[in-house]
């Protein structure tokens, strides 16, 4: 090696909380709890996260250890961002829509010696969670008015109140060095399967993509921005934009749970957003909402782009904003992927209607990004706008493995050109510009409000009713979530009462295994269900069957007598 070589500091989080400590003290945080706005600025955050890994540390928790959150988007869960990583434990951002049973397996999974609940969470699934013997301690943070004194907690658990418990603390933390290696976070996905599968983020895949979400043509935050994620910060990290906006410097407004329309016009008022991030059916509800209160319209002014992803959008989604002078920018990513992938950012040599065209595209790959489709025989697609093929990435900020599941390696990752290709599931093209557009997902997983539902988990569980002989459950096109299931079932003895029956049944039974969102609303009963050539049920003739209206049109289909 060359003498005379750069510096060899460490691609850690710790540039992240350093940046903040010397440059941007004063910048505010803005939490819209339901009981009301909560400000704080940079500094007060820096000084409870060196309490918080103070604490941490205090209760045995070692450098590589697992902390869980079950949390929504607040000011005590971006100290938990900041605190956790940077002390050498490891963040487990846990989805607070499971089931408690979901959460008691991915605690399990994930072995996580410590958990963060806020309280409107514990009141949901407190009562009937198992928590795992690997889990020593509960810690409760107070996002709604009430005492912790006389809550259900599982015994032989150490049970803590957030803000005694870090009150009791320092406020002068000895960060250590971290390796660029090491793991900062974890978050678990459906994946193409519908099981959990864990992606472990390294503290130099994380700080690389912090960086790239600053590019101008990634989503260009700066330290001017009021930056609001509406998406939860249990999904992939709110998509990078905590980090994003602390490097940046930009403030923060965190709307904890109230994502409703006029909550999020409150905040946006109250803090001054000019960026906001969510799933297009938020911004569905919120346009709806802006139409209906000419009022509201006024209140958020300051508001001027949002990227946009989790779901395709359409041109009229776009230009609705445009009329309001809210930029839209088609974003994509993946858990997988830390989460972002593509941007859509304008290219130079469009004319207007290129550019108009390109906008519903998923994107541009951001730099960092490099990106590929393949077809069947696994050889590599032209970039023509027309040969389809599964996406595929490779990244400094993508995963190579999954955590603690070596036997999904062979089937999710790809190591050619001497490189790890990750295989998305999706299915893709792109065309001379370089911009990818999705057209359809190898699997048949459903996305609803921006949240996976696996048709085979309830397709599991409906066969086990014993009225259900065959059951099929495919997505929907609807106009707020994008998707909602729809179940088609054969029916062992098919009669009128048989119908009437399952049909007040379904949902209380399913209500069982599932979370309510992941439930469908509807029940269509067939004679047979169709099947392809390998005697399997042939969903692509169910969804020809099946509008987003009427679910009419096949000589199968049998409506309720």
């Amino acid at each position: 090696m060359l003498a005379g070589l750069m510096q060899q500091v460490p691609l850690s989080l710790n540039l992240v909380r350093e940046r903040v400590a010397d440059l941007f003290p004063g910048k505010h945080v803005t939490t819209r709890f339901k009981t009301g706005i909560h400000r704080a600025i940079y500094a007060d955050i820096l000084d409870r996260a060196a309490r918080l890994a103070n604490f941490i540390h205090g209760n045995g928790v070692e450098r590589g250890s697992r902390v869980a959150t079950l949390a929504w988007n607040s000011h005590r869960h971006l100290e938990l961002y900041l605190a956790v990583p940077c002390m050498g434990t490891v963040l487990h951002t846990i989805n607070a829509r499971m089931t408690a049973s979901d959460v008691a397996m991915l605690l399990a999974h994930a072995n996580d010696e410590m958990l963060f609940v806020d309280r409107s969470i514990w009141d949901v699934i407190g009562a009937d969670i198992n928590l795992p013997p690997c889990v020593r301690h509960l810690v409760v943070m107070e996002d709604e008015a009430s005492e912790v004194a006389g809550s259900n907690f599982p015994a032989g658990v150490v049970c803590h109140d957030y803000e005694d418990a870090i009150g009791r603390c320092a406020s002068v933390f000895a960060w250590p060095v971290l390796d660029e290696n090491e793991a900062a976070g974890l978050c678990y996905t459906s994946g193409t399967t519908g099981e959990p599968k864990g992606v472990l983020y390294s503290h130099r895949s994380t700080t690389l993509h912090t960086l790239a979400c600053l590019f101008a043509d990634g989503i260009a935050m700066r330290e001017r921005d009021v930056c609001m994620p509406a998406v939860p910060m249990f999904h992939a990290n709110a998509w990078g934009f905590p980090y994003a906006a602390l490097m940046a410097g930009a403030d923060l407004a965190l709307p904890c749970r109230q994502t409703d329309p006029a909550s999020l016009v409150e905040l946006i008022e109250a803090a001054q957003v000019t960026m906001a991030t969510a799933v297009p059916t938020v911004w569905l509800g919120f346009l709806s909402h802006l139409k209906a209160d000419a009022s509201a319209l006024g209140r958020v002014s300051s508001l001027k782009r949002l990227p946009v992803g989790g779901a395709a959008i359409g041109q009229s989604f776009i230009e609705e904003f445009a009329k309001l002078g809210i930029d839209v920018m088609h974003c994509w990513g993946m858990t997988e992927i830390s989460p972002l992938g593509l941007t859509n950012s304008a290219r130079s040599k469009l004319d207007a209607e290129e550019l108009r065209t390109s906008r519903t595209a998923q994107g541009l790959p951001i730099p960092g990004c490099r990106l590929r489709i393949v077809d069947d025989n696994g050889m590599r697609c032209p970039s023509d706008g027309r040969s389809s093929g599964e996406l595929q990435i490779s990244s400094p900020w993508a995963a190579a493995a999954y955590f603690n599941r070596a036997d999904t390696a062979s089937d999710s990752f790809i190591v050619d050109e001497e490189r790890t290709w990750l295989r998305t599931g999706d299915v893709a093209t792109i065309d001379p510009n370089g911009f990818v557009r999705i057209v359809d997902r190898a699997k048949d997983l459903i996305k609803s409000g921006g949240e996976w539902i696996s048709s085979q988990a309830l397709e599991l569980q409906l066969m086990n009713h014993p009225y259900i002989r065959e059951a099929a459950v495919i997505g929907r096109p609807d106009p707020k979530w994008q998707e909602r299931p729809v179940a088609c079932v054969v029916l062992q003895c098919d009669t009128p009462e048989a119908r009437v029956h399952f049909e007040e049944q379904f949902r209380p039974y399913l209500a069982r295994f599932f979370s309510k969102w992941q439930i469908p609303e509807d029940v269509l009963f067939w004679n047979e269900l169709p099947k392809g050539k390998t005697g399997k049920t042939d969903k692509i003739a169910l969804r020809k069957n099946i509008s987003a209206d009427l679910p009419l049109g096949s000589a199968n289909y049998a409506p309720p007598s």
